[in-house]
């Protein structure tokens, strides 16, 4: 009980502090003039999002990035290209905002990253043969999708919303995180949940679920093959 009271307690502290997105140094706030900055980053295939940006994705024809924030707030927003990884970033500490958004137009995407307190959402459905996703520290992501492969991982006090379809999804949930995809049907599923963490999918053909230390997989549908196993307190169970 102790532990998962000292686990919880990590994993609040961990969402709060990076969810207040401060940097040592003073802070800067946003004067309520809102405008929009279109900017030349490149291609890309990855996206990741860090330190309380919000990130709304669409799949288009080509690459483009627009910032929509208050005026004097532009500079402290960094949208660079590390190895094919569009990286959306903050480098100041912003004590306030009007707005402090970045919509991503891309072309074929093939991971998606959120930390730190950031927050990513499609604007349409995500279509790809193979999809990773990875959220940490206090993020949120939210995503429609329709893929052949798609790999998640959730930690530490971070959430997944996820809706739409896969052939095969392997997904792993620790430290109090969420993976929401009741939504979301598949065909062959693996999960895997632990400390604390929670995944919700919905399977039609294969399960193969595991959890441990207060961990939680929660299926619907009537997979014809299942294979279970629960450790410490976890739980795998039909929603």
């Amino acid at each position: 009980m102790r532990s998962k009271i000292f686990l919880s307690l990590i994993v609040i502290f961990t969402a709060s502090f990076f969810s207040s997105c401060t940097f040592m140094g003073p802070s800067i706030k946003g004067n309520g003039n809102v405008v929009e900055e279109t900017r030349d980053v490149g291609s890309f295939d990855e996206i990741k999002a860090r330190r309380g940006m919000n990130v709304y994705i669409t799949q288009g024809s080509t690459e483009k990035v627009v910032v929509k924030a208050d005026d004097n707030l532009l500079d402290a927003i960094e949208t660079k290209i590390e190895a094919n990884t569009l990286v959306v970033s903050i480098n100041k500490n912003i004590r306030s905002s009007t707005s402090l958004k970045v919509f991503v137009t891309v072309s074929e995407i093939n991971a998606i990253t959120s930390t730190a307190g950031s927050n990513v959402y499609s604007e349409n459905t995500i279509k790809a043969k193979s999809l990773e996703l990875s959220t940490s520290a206090g993020s949120n992501m939210k995503l429609d999708v329709d893929t052949r492969k798609l790999k998640v991982s959730a930690s530490a006090g971070s959430n997944i919303k996820l809706e739409g379809r896969s052939e095969l999804f392997a997904g792993k949930a620790s430290a109090g995180s969420n993976i929401k995809a009741g939504d979301l049907t598949v065909d062959d599923c693996e999960a895997r949940a632990g400390s604390g963490a929670n995944i919700w999918i919905d399977v039609r053909e294969k399960l193969d679920g595991r959890a441990s230390s207060g961990g939680n997989v929660f299926y619907s549908g009537n997979p014809k093959s299942i294979n279970t196993d629960s450790s410490s307190g976890g739980n795998v169970r039909k929603n």
